[in-house]
């Protein structure tokens, strides 16, 4: 099956054959801890090659282990290709396909490494029985892989932050960017922004904010906000369907060393994905880490998939998850996928209030 990819900037454009054996609609997500932290997000999500890449002109390879290779995209950093040396096969990162896809069927692995389910919660689906990273798995075909239903929510409740765990830390997977999050204060008031397309769509509301809502600050200000987002730039800027961002000021982000944000840190890169609207990944693993713009620069999307919660993936204790909406759902050539997303939120939320 024959496909075309392209990226946010367009570097990677190419052709690329899908392997004949697999099927489409079925599409496996890893949520497992080296996905998460070498993507930044939630989860990834690959489909199989017939035959190698015809070129991997302008990506940079991480060699993640021994038996795995990755490559993103040296410009805007979006994740391309995945070598699975043991097997011999090659892996396109979903988001990039041109060429749209129906999600029939999500398969979900890695679930144990997240300790909350991360957002398998949130999509319908089965739960592969072998627990590890997909790609490690050797399992490559649908048919063959072991399934076991989803398992429930965990509602094991949660304290907030205590004294002696008021910092939320963050790293990419090579560890060349590492920050911390620090709970809110009276600072993260500071900030003005107007609203967020997954708070007010915006294709049938205006995104001004004249009463300077703080909507970044939630359960009395003792948490941030956190959503999913389907718009085209995250999508070719990540390589993925489903990007989850989390709303923090920047008066509460702190590089390892304790000095206020920076956008020069290491292994850090920019992107200028819009003008004055910026994007910053790791040039060595190409982890996705910030979005941020001139509109409102004191307010930060940070990559969640980049965070190291002791409660689990989606840092529950830090963060509250908007469960009304995946933020310009409207783009997503995978409609399906994302409606999917979109009800399973809205189960999740009536779960957890019921709780």
């Amino acid at each position: 099956m024959i496909n075309y990819i392209s990226c946010l900037c367009g570097r990677v454009e190419q052709e690329v054959l899908l392997q004949q054996e697999a099927d489409p609609s079925v599409l496996r997500l890893c949520h497992c801890d080296d996905c998460r932290s070498v993507t930044g997000l939630l989860f990834s999500s690959y489909l199989i090659l017939q035959s190698s890449p015809e070129t991997f002109d302008g990506l940079i390879k991480y060699e993640q282990s021994d038996d795995i290779n990755r490559w993103f995209c040296g410009i805007c950093g979006a994740h391309v290709f995945v070598q699975l040396k043991d097997k011999g096969l090659y892996l396109i990162a979903s988001g990039l396909l041109k060429k749209t896809l129906c999600t029939e069927l999500v398969q979900h692995w890695g679930i144990d490494d997240t300790r909350d389910g991360g957002l398998s919660p949130s999509l319908p689906g089965v739960e592969a029985t072998d627990q590890v990273c997909w790609a490690k798995s050797g399992q490559t075909h649908p048919q063959a892989v072991p399934q076991r239903e989803p398992r429930p929510l965990n509602h094991e409740k949660r304290e907030h932050h205590s004294e002696t765990d008021n910092k939320l830390l963050a790293c990419c997977h090579c560890r060349g960017v590492q920050f911390y999050v620090t709970a809110p204060d009276a600072s993260s008031f500071d900030a003005s922004s107007p609203w967020p397309d997954l708070l007010v769509p915006y294709h049938s509301a205006s995104s001004e904010n004249p009463g300077d809502v703080k909507w970044w600050l939630r359960c009395q200000a003792t948490k941030y906000l956190a959503g999913t987002c389907a718009c085209n730039s995250c999508r070719l800027a990540s390589g993925f369907p489903v990007q989850t961002w989390a709303f923090i000021p920047k008066s509460n982000i702190f590089t390892s060393d304790g000095s206020p944000l920076t956008f020069d840190m290491k292994t850090m890169q920019r992107y200028e994905s819009s003008p004055r609207i910026y994007r910053e990944f790791c040039n060595r693993c190409g982890a996705t880490l910030f979005w941020h713009c001139e509109q409102r620069p004191r307010v930060i999307d940070v990559s969640a998939g980049l965070f190291r919660a002791k409660s689990g993936a989606r840092a529950n204790e830090w963060l509250e998850w908007a469960t009304g909406r995946v933020s310009f759902a409207e783009e997503a050539p995978d409609r399906t996928l994302i409606q999917t997303l979109e009800t399973g939120l809205r189960a999740w939320a009536g779960q957890v209030t019921s709780n």
